[in-house]
């Protein structure tokens, strides 16, 4: 008989799509969590599938790079996101102001001076009007202009992080393993503006406890980086109280408990979403997946970490190398092996799995 299932859990990964994969593209898939992390390409990738039915990483170039359906932008927390494109300038617009607050000290000791920064952003729609450019390419024709920015810690990157805060970049199609850097109005022209105000504040938050919940007003502020006091009174005459292991909190419309195994991704919203993780991962292991500032793959089952995996890619063919944490039983080990192949579809490789106990 398999173990009962924690109902905080059984509800989070029905939100998440994790079990019935509901999503049927890539713009679907990101939009389930509002958006996904993207920082590690890969783990973006994953992220998507493990909530879509069907796609594929061609089908994720395509809708970044070709029909834009779908963007890479520093988003929740300053961390690079993956979001549909209908959101992305209402949520820079309520986001993005917390960056100047979160890094303006950091700014400073970089010698990214308000004045440097006013300049950059008054220079950039010149400098990338003929289309992308990486971070150095950028630095290059600020500096021809007579913006120099010091290259010998994180200035550049800052400078750009505070471009896409104040609504002006995104990020283009990657060329190689470099990522490029587009005027938001040229990369995406036909981006609607979206709510705006307490309105956009309210939809953040409903997005956030339709996804997330069972949740509490600090994972709002986990996932988010901002303050969820009056976010939560916007809406919260939509909302639900109930317990979360012991904390007030609150759903957000009513899903059926779902169980199931997935691999998940290194960085998923899932892992990095919520304040208290212990309904989500004993705290033997988190030593092992939470690694500074590295959130490991993990193998989630009925809502709970019980191994980790990684992808090893080879010209012609992949392996997957999972570490579990626990026995799986063999319903278990029946769902990682189609777990297995679809990773495998997914890549577009033959695909073989290797499991060893932690």
């Amino acid at each position: 008989m398999r173990a009962p299932v924690h109902p905080v859990v059984a509800e989070r990964i029905a939100r998440h799509g994790f079990v019935d994969r509901r999503a049927r593209n890539v713009e679907q898939a990101a939009a389930l969590t509002t958006a996904i992390q993207a920082q590690d390409a890969q783990a973006c990738r994953l992220g998507i599938r493990a909530r879509a039915r069907g796609v594929t990483e061609a089908d994720m170039r395509h809708a970044i790079d070709t029909d834009r359906t779908v963007v890479r932008t520093w988003l929740m927390r300053a961390t690079i996101h993956l979001v549909a494109a209908d959101d992305v300038r209402w949520l820079t617009a309520i986001i993005g102001p917390s960056f100047a607050r979160k890094f303006r000290k950091r700014w400073l000791d970089l010698g990214l001076t308000g004045d440097l920064l006013s300049r950059t952003v008054g220079e950039l729609p010149a400098v990338l009007a003929d289309g992308p450019l990486t971070r150095g390419e950028i630095m290059d024709r600020l500096a021809e202009r007579g913006v120099v920015v010091d290259r010998a810690d994180q200035a550049p990157s800052h400078v750009l992080l505070h471009a896409t805060g104040v609504g002006l970049l995104c990020r283009g199609a990657d060329r190689g393993r470099d990522a490029t850097f587009a005027l938001l109005d040229a990369w995406l022209p036909d981006a609607p503006a979206g709510p705006q105000g307490d309105d956009a504040l309210a939809e953040l938050a409903r997005r956030f406890f339709r996804a997330f919940s069972p949740a509490t007003p600090a994972d709002f502020t986990t996932w988010s980086g901002m303050a969820s006091g009056r976010a939560v009174s916007l809406i919260r005459d939509e909302l639900t109280p109930v317990d979360v292991a012991g904390r007030a909190g609150f759903t957000l419309g009513a899903v059926e408990p779902q169980r199931g195994l997935r691999l998940i991704a290194g960085y998923d919203n899932y892992l990095v979403g919520y304040r208290d993780r212990d309904l989500i991962i004993d705290a033997a292991y988190r030593p092992a997946e939470y690694v500074g500032g590295v959130i490991r793959p993990t193998v989630l089952l009925d809502g709970r970490v019980v191994g980790m995996w990684r992808l090893v890619r080879r010209p012609n063919a992949a392996r997957i190398e999972v570490t579990a944490f626990v026995p799986l039983s063999r319903a278990a080990r029946s769902a990682l092996d189609a777990e297995i192949d679809d990773i495998g579809r997914f890549v577009g490789l033959p695909t073989t799995l290797s499991v060893t106990d932690g």
